[in-house]
């Protein structure tokens, strides 16, 4: 049952959500987390996670293809990696004792905020649901029109400037590129002046009764102590242990 493992699925899947549950496990505030259709897994009714984004595809390829899996829509992929000799893709162990490079604080301040936005509320909501999203947006990206592979996309991010949440007005269908080239801007900001396609997003928002938190100075304040508690909380700790192996050296 390591799919229903929390830390298993958060290591090889980079998830922050068991990739399934068990539906008599799954408290009121994760159900928004989890697609509303039941399976059947080894006796037990579960949930599936809706925690899964394009970021997620290399983890899940890494996986099937530790497991000697391959999915008829992988076989092409995978024949196209043989030809081209290209390595393949592995699990592998986080490496230990490392030092970090980069913020990592402020990466792990980011990643408390985006935790805190995107679990407010109750809701959940179906792949029916995110189907129909898909089918008003005419099966195209919401920023470029393309027809192609679409994927969910925040249209107001999950970040403390924004306050964007993971709700179904605020999921839309995007391309890959779009999502990439958008990253953290608002989809007024990076729609620029194209008024008919914000128009058409800001009608699926209220048609779902959402609306963005922001400019909400309250919430922003809030998500402003969270997100400086993290430095405050690491550096207590860096403190506390240089002052360990300080007096181990005297």
């Amino acid at each position: 049952m390591a799919l229903s493992n929390k830390i298993y699925c958060k290591k090889i899947f980079d998830i922050n959500h068991p990739f399934y549950k068990e539906v008599s496990l799954i408290s009121q505030d994760e159900h928004r987390r989890f697609w509303s259709q039941t399976y059947i897994i080894r006796g037990k009714t579960v949930r599936i996670t809706n925690d899964w984004y394009e970021r997620n595809y290399s983890h899940f390829i890494s996986y099937i293809t530790s497991k000697k899996i391959v999915l008829k829509e992988e076989k092409e992929l995978l024949t196209v990696e043989r030809k081209t000799n290209q390595p393949k893709i592995t699990i592998t162990e986080p490496i230990k004792n490392s030092r970090f490079k980069g913020n990592a604080i402020g990466n792990s301040s980011n990643a408390l905020v985006r935790n805190i936005l995107s679990n407010l509320g109750q809701e959940s909501f179906t792949q029916n649901e995110w189907q129909e999203t898909i089918n008003y947006f005419d099966n195209k990206c919401a920023y470029c029109n393309e027809q192609t592979k679409l994927i969910m996309e925040h249209a107001v991010p999950i970040n403390k400037k924004y306050l964007g949440e993971h709700r179904l007005g605020n999921i839309i269908p995007s391309c890959k590129k779009c999502n990439d080239n958008k990253h953290n801007k608002n989809f007024t900001e990076f729609l620029n002046d194209d008024i008919d396609k914000i128009k058409k997003i800001q009608k699926y928002m209220d048609n779902n009764n959402y609306v963005p938190l922001t400019g909400n100075k309250q919430i922003e304040m809030i998500l402003e102590m969270a997100y400086n508690e993290v430095a405050t909380v690491s550096n207590r700790y860096i403190a506390i242990l240089n002052e360990l192996f300080s007096n181990k050296t005297e």
